[in-house]
């Protein structure tokens, strides 16, 4: 259970973000051999870009290896990033009072032009020192490689830079683009030669977010570790994280092969380009990725009646794409009459699930995507199997009290102080009791809380208060009681079924509740966690 973050109203900029934007620069002194060059740079945190950071001053010393007066055409180079000034930690920044050690990574992109055009990647290690507000954020220099493939003077200049911070859980970007005129950091001459340049295949027609792409290739570094990437459709922007995972390889022969999948959210219709790069050369394909678009979506079973157990597969399509679906039996007044199973629909809105009847007074499997849809059903009818002749004989033995939950994770979201006492509501998840003793006993289910906890602060048990809800399957031999509106603090009774006087105890049961935390007036901001327990006895 866990309030997200509490957030002053005038301490929005920063929290996880923005740490290392810069109000001033402390400058350095290059090597001797170095050619600095400086120009001004406006840095934007991406996660709060309405956070207002200072421009200020880049100076950086780009340099290339091996050193030596000329290049070949099919040589790899290295080229260096190297800081003569670091950013200053602002020193208003709200929240946190220091940059942790070694929680800074950064990333950069240089521009060649001339004879060769096109960008490349340079990145440093994830290595700084623990740094006070207002100090300086020494942060690593950062190298690249590039293979030269055409013959001429090549440019080398700083696109822009990046730093990432981890804060709290979070890596939390800062981008700076340059906002006066960048000169050339280092220039090179490259004489004709041979070279033979990867070669990457993507898929023809259209792709759809989420899909899952096969891409092949040759000529790439035997054995190297491939990275994968999609630019903009002129080569430019090129992000990894737009993609969410892949098998990409490189066996000994210099031949990719693998999967890659498209991130299923925020890529946007339009042609793309997609790069792999070895670590020394690489490889671009066209790449067309369009959102589907559902239709009238359907919902179909492959048979529509037998017993308790009955395996049935349900398959949909024109469903909302890379979207979770609750599919769960329904009994004649709409209400679930099992837990629910999970299935993903794919990137086309299609699914695939099977689902196993569970009870007795199914009359129908649903499914549903999200709260607020009603879902759609398809008819179940729970059949016998038929009358035989038979005697029957058998022996009963005693089942168990137990109990299972749909989730253990209960969020009361954001909360901004405002200078008045707050409340902020969640929902306890559904509990379902089952009670198979085939006995005249009772039983209580009670929760305890814990004080909610962060970094900075408590905020006491007291404060998460209930309102429990209970009810009885259709058929249970016993009535449940709600427990009192009230605090949950070291005990309190979410629902219990007192002993039987006239007959068996037992059923089905479902417990929830409606939660209540009273955030105070004055509350230290931070990410706040306690936990719940439920206890059945």
């Amino acid at each position: 259970m866990g309030l997200r973050r509490l957030i002053p109203q005038r301490a929005t900029a920063v929290v996880v973000t923005g740490i290392l934007g810069a109000v001033g620069a402390a400058v350095l002194a290059p090597s001797a051999h170095a050619s600095p060059i400086e120009y001004t740079s406006q840095c934007t945190n991406q996660t709060l870009p309405e956070m207002p950071i200072d421009p200020s001053q880049t100076k950086v010393d780009i340099s290339v290896q091996p050193v030596k007066p000329t290049y070949r055409v099919g040589e790899t180079i290295t080229v260096e990033w190297k800081w003569l000034s670091y950013g200053i930690v602002p020193p208003n920044t709200p929240i946190v009072t220091k940059v942790e050690k070694d929680s800074t990574l950064p990333k950069g992109k240089i521009g060649l032009s001339g004879a060769q055009t096109r960008e490349m990647d340079v990145e440093g290690e994830r290595k700084n020192p623990e740094t006070p507000l207002g100090e300086e954020l020494i942060v690593t220099d950062m190298k690249g490689t590039v293979t030269l493939t055409e013959a001429g003077t090549v440019n080398l200049t700083p696109l822009q830079h990046s730093t990432w911070t981890l804060a709290f859980g979070y890596d939390s970007e800062t981008r700076c683009l340059p906002t006066t005129p960048v000169p050339v950091g280092a220039s090179i001459t490259v004489e004709p030669g041979e070279v033979q340049l990867p070669v990457l295949q993507a898929p023809d027609g259209d792709v759809y977010s989420g899909s899952t792409i096969p891409l092949t290739g040759s000529r790439f570094t035997p054995s190297a570790t491939p990275q994968v990437a999609l630019c903009n459709a002129d080569g430019s922007g090129c992000d990894a994280s737009r993609f969410a995972m892949n098998t990409l390889a490189i066996d000994t022969r210099g031949n990719l092969s693998g999967t890659a999948m498209l991130y299923p959210f925020g890529i946007e219709d339009g042609p793309y380009v997609v790069r792999v790069s070895d670590g020394s050369k690489e490889a671009t394909d066209t790449l067309s990725i369009k959102a589907f678009v559902p239709g009238e979506r359907a919902l179909t079973a492959d048979r529509a009646s037998g017993p308790v157990g009955t395996v049935v597969t349900l398959a949909g399509h024109d469903w909302t794409p890379n979207y979770e679906l609750q599919i769960s039996g329904v009994d004649a007044d709409g209400n679930i009459s099992d837990v629910p199973i999970s299935v993903m629909t794919s990137p086309d809105g299609k699914f695939s699930v099977e689902y196993v009847v569970g009870a007795a007074e199914d009359v129908a499997i649903r499914a549903v995507a999200g709260f607020e849809d009603e879902g759609m059903t398809v008819p179940f009818r729970v059949t016998s199997g038929g009358a035989l002749g038979q005697t029957l004989t058998g022996t009963i033995t005693p089942g168990g009290l137990t109990m299972a939950q749909t989730g253990a994770g209960i969020d009361f979201g954001t909360t901004t102080l405002n200078g008045r006492t707050q409340t902020a509501n969640a929902a306890l998840n559904r509990v379902t009791v089952v009670d198979a003793r085939g006995s005249d006993l009772g039983w209580q289910l009670t929760g305890t809380v814990s004080d909610l906890t962060s970094e900075t602060g408590t905020i006491p048990a007291a404060n998460v208060a209930w309102t429990p809800s209970c009810a009885a399957a259709e058929g249970s031999p016993s009535t449940v009681t709600s427990g009192s509106t009230g605090p949950i603090g070291s005990g309190a009774t979410l629902c219990s079924v007192a002993p039987g006087t006239a007959g068996p105890t037992g059923g089905r049961f479902t417990a929830a509740a409606e939660l209540a935390l009273t955030v105070p007036a004055f509350a230290k901001p931070g990410s706040y966690t306690a936990t719940l327990t439920l206890t059945l006895s």
